[in-house]
């Protein structure tokens, strides 16, 4: 396709370029900041990755939320590091609630 000087279009979602004066092409990539959560998900049509269920981390090979803590078993507790969802969630031993044998 032919573009006319100073027109500007997107090849990609992650590219903006325009035809300069001089007929050459000047594109841009976009620059993404990098996902809050172990499983961002790419849209069709969007250049950077979201995070559909928000900052999260896993706890083991559970994906918890960022910001509470969560009991992933009888006896674990765990929560995200604050604004490190790539380190594994901070996790401490509660009294156990299963069942004590005699």
């Amino acid at each position: 396709k032919n573009y006319k000087i100073l027109e500007e279009f997107k090849p990609s979602p992650c590219e903006w370029c325009r035809c300069e004066p001089s007929n050459e092409v000047h594109c841009v990539v976009a620059d993404c900041a990098v996902p809050e959560c172990v499983n961002p998900v790419y849209e069709p049509e969007q250049c950077c990755p979201v995070c559909k269920n928000g900052p999260n981390c896993f706890a083991g090979t559970t994906i918890i939320p960022a910001g509470i803590e969560v009991k992933v078993d009888e006896c674990n507790i765990c929560h995200c590091h604050n604004g490190d969802w790539w380190k594994p969630a901070q996790c401490s031993k509660r009294e156990c609630q299963g069942k004590q044998t005699v």
